[in-house]
């Protein structure tokens, strides 16, 4: 066959070297004679070029790493999908190949720079037997508990150079282990959460003036009191008609046996103002049953107005974006998941009410639970809740004369912490009687709500698209008097709130309710929620209709006794009425809860346009909001703390509310997110530096050597070397390890005027001028290899 020849360039003859290191050298071979003995070679060789171009095979995958790290460390979005032509299950075959060249180019990296030190080792103290081979199997795992590998370990301790070849040794296995994963982990785009933006800005009140420690009226618009205050989005009865939508739903739910109500998830319901100033809010809580506490949450209304905002003007922004088409905020309009977030306080409500109670107008005593500063038993991490120690004082009150309109009465009664604990204050509740002038069934209840904090989050992608408080430990934190809303320990406590009877009539304005006979009247709204859910007519029905009562474990119907007393008939477990109690706690705590996180709402709003307009909030404006030039282009970064996007008012003189907005998408993107990804960082990293300092030290030096880079090749040069009596018996294989610990040199062996290259053993050198040698025949000299010169 005829070799393929090319110019005598020196360019091009420099390029065989090149060809070599990428791997390539079958082209060299086919320009060469394909039969004849092998031309005398150098083996060292003092070239910059060469010794650049035995670097070579670190450009590809180092070029690629520092291409994937930022990328990965500033999140690449993608989309939902790669595309909608092709199919996303062949991209992503296609970054599995890409992973697998990556990880065949480190490979061959490793052991380029394994093979320049064994070379380097070789042609001077040597190298034990057991580790010359290193270059070739370092990658494969089961040569590391080797004996080769062992008898390295042992020499290693009296020679540095063998320790740092072992070490070496060990971090080129590891990397080649884990290359592999880590570029898959780097060059694969995951579906995944991924930062879309989000910002700093600061609310337009104080702390105080939102999260105080004390809620009254005077905070309140005067509008708050009145009959149509429930259409008002900045009062506390704000959301009425979706708490009742809600509520009425429960008529059935309300004939649920007792023994079903425990420790049931209430499902979460959204709540709605009548304008869409306030976004939607996601009311949540829980019912539990003797020993537990039923509680709710809702999201501060006043925030969420805010990061609704600001979302909707990422959004816009979004879709305004002139950048690169490159850029991956251009894509975040596509995302068909969108998470915002921002961690702000929020109110929790835990009520608890006692039995009935018999009491007749007039002062008197009645019992209300007592709070317990600290559950007897929680565990979060297991999905327990909370458990509280049930106990009960008697405390003073003044109840009214018998009241003729039938309706469910209710009086809000300051309550002290140091006898009843960590309350906010007490409700009465009196049922309607059966006769005026006699004993009435009256309730006892404490109303424990606190100000914790939490991230208040909505979820595009979720069905009630509405803001929601995500579930934390820090809901049941352990509650504080003694901060205020601008203490530094206030984010990681409870904060009671205490209740004035002045914001409680804020938060039960009268209103029209029409009830299931389509008579309206004028009640309270709380008043409007227990009709609704039959808790005002449970008495008289017990009264009057055939009951089906609890008999061990099953049911049974009789006619009423006229011998009870409607505390008997509220107390007692049947099997139609037996929940009043959960239902009322349960009405209680979304009630306060929604109330409670309207509190300080008004300050969001402009005060001109709410005093132009009071009963239009599709006119008021949101107070702080400027969009200066580069409103949009900060809301889609992410900007510190001290260059807030909505600043805070330069006359304040208190404390406002500092933020943080951030905004997520979900997709695929690439982004370094978790443990695995800063590991695939590190594993790359750690290659690309031992990539840099192996084409410093060979550039720096210029020396450097293309021999012996295969199996094949190391073969060849051990058929040339003569035999040594000191491995004899080896040639069936090695089970000593003694053998391993041979010092290997790679030599000039000169007999006469025959001189070629050899691998000797250290034993064979040593005794190269002794005459009466044992090892070696006489006239046999070593020398060093000389650079630039050309061996057989």
């Amino acid at each position: 066959m005829l070799p393929l020849r090319i110019p005598d360039l020196p360019f091009l003859v420099q390029t065989k070297y090149l060809l070599r290191a990428l791997g390539f050298e079958l082209l060299n071979s086919l320009c060469r004679p394909w039969s004849g003995g092998e031309s005398p070679k150098p083996v060292i060789r003092r070239s910059r070029w060469v010794a650049l171009s035995r670097c070579a095979i670190h450009l590809f995958p180092t070029v690629v790493f520092l291409f994937l790290i930022p990328l990965n460390y500033k999140a690449m979005y993608i989309g939902p999908g790669f595309s909608l032509e092709t199919s996303t299950g062949l991209y992503l075959v296609l970054f599995q190949i890409g992973a697998k060249l990556l990880e065949i180019c480190c490979v061959s990296g490793l052991a380029t720079v394994l093979l320049h030190v064994l070379r380097n080792d070789l042609l001077g103290d040597g190298v034990p037997l057991g580790l010359v081979g290193s270059g070739y199997f370092f990658s494969q795992a089961n040569y590391f508990w080797s004996p080769e590998m062992f008898v390295g370990a042992l020499h290693s301790v009296k020679h540095w150079k063998v320790l740092r070849l072992l070490i070496l040794i060990t971090v080129a296995g590891a990397l080649a282990l884990l290359i592999a994963p880590s570029s898959a982990v780097l060059l694969q785009p995951r579906s995944q959460t991924v930062p879309a933006g989000g910002t700093a800005y600061f609310l337009p009140a104080a702390l105080d003036q939102l999260w105080p420690s004390e809620v009254n009226g005077s905070d309140e618009l005067s509008e708050c009191f009145g009959m149509y205050s429930v259409q008002n989005i900045v009062c506390a009865s704000a959301g009425f008609d979706s708490l009742r939508s809600y509520f009425q739903n429960f008529n059935t739910s309300f004939a649920t046996p007792p023994m079903l109500w425990n420790n049931i998830h209430l499902q979460p319901f959204v709540v709605q103002s009548l304008a869409a100033k306030i976004p939607r809010l996601l009311n949540k809580g829980k019912v539990f049953g003797h020993g537990s506490e039923t509680f709710g949450f809702q999201p501060n209304a006043i925030t969420a107005t805010f990061q609704d905002a600001l979302t909707s003007d990422w959004r816009d922004g979004t879709k305004r974006w002139s950048g690169s088409r490159f850029s991956a905020v251009g894509q975040y309009q596509y995302a068909t998941q969108r998470l915002s977030t921002v961690v702000s306080t929020s109110p929790v409500v835990l009520p608890r009410c006692l039995r009935a109670q018999n009491f007749s107008s007039g002062p008197g005593q009645v019992s209300f639970p007592v709070k317990s500063w600290t559950p007897l038993k929680f565990n979060v991490s297991l999905g327990e809740s909370p458990e509280w120690e049930v106990k009960s004082k008697a405390y003073d009150v003044i109840i009214p004369e018998y009241d003729t309109t039938h309706s469910l009465q209710h009086q809000w009664i300051d309550l002290p912490t140091d006898r009843f604990g960590p309350v906010s204050g007490g409700l009465l509740l009196q049922l309607p009687g059966n006769v005026p002038n006699t004993s009435q069934a009256v309730i006892g209840c404490s109303i424990s709500a606190s100000w914790f904090s939490g991230q208040i989050l909505s979820d595009s992608h979720t069905d009630q698209a509405a803001w929601s408080v995500a579930d934390s430990k820090k809901q049941w934190a352990i509650i504080r008097t003694d901060l205020n809303a601008s203490s530094a320990e206030a984010s990681k406590y409870r904060r009671l709130i205490s209740i004035r009877n002045d914001w409680f009539r804020s938060l039960t304005p009268p209103t029209p309710c029409v009830s299931h006979s389509n008579q309206s009247k004028q009640v309270t709204t709380l008043q409007c929620l227990f009709s609704d859910v039959g808790l005002t007519t449970v008495l008289e029905d017990m009264r009057t209709q055939l009951q089906h009562r609890e008999n061990g474990k099953t049911c049974h119907y009789q006619l009423p006794d006229p011998s009870e007393t409607d505390v008997d008939r509220w107390n007692r477990h049947d099997c139609v009425n037996g929940a009043k109690k959960q239902l009322l706690e349960m009405i209680l705590a979304s009630v306060f809860a929604n109330g409670l996180s309207r509190y300080g709402s008004r300050h969001a709003f402009d005060q001109i346009s709410i005093r132009d307009s009071p009963r239009d909030p599709s006119r008021w404006l949101l107070k702080n909001l400027t969009r200066a030039p580069d409103y949009y282009a900060s809301l889609l970064s992410n900007k510190p703390h001290h260059d807030a996007i909505l600043p805070a008012p330069a006359s304040a003189d208190s404390k406002y509310v500092n933020l943080r907005m951030r905004v997520q998408v979900v997709g695929y993107a690439w982004y370094a997110s978790g443990f695995s990804d800063y590991v695939a960082i590190t594993v790359v990293v750690t290659y690309m530096l031992i990539a840099l300092a192996h084409t410093i030290w060979v550039v720096a030096t210029g020396i450097t050597s293309s021999s012996w880079d295969t199996v094949t090749e190391i073969l060849a040069l051990a058929l040339q070397s003569p035999a040594s009596k000191a491995l004899s018996g080896s040639g069936a294989g090695i089970e000593r390890l003694g053998t391993y610990q041979r010092m290997m040199k790679l030599r000039i062996r000169e007999e006469g005027q025959d001189k070629k290259i050899v691998l000797v053993v250290d034993e064979d050198e040593n005794n190269k001028d002794s005459q009466s040698s044992p090892l070696q025949p006489t006239g046999v000299r070593y020398t060093q290899i000389k650079i630039d010169k050309e061996y057989a």
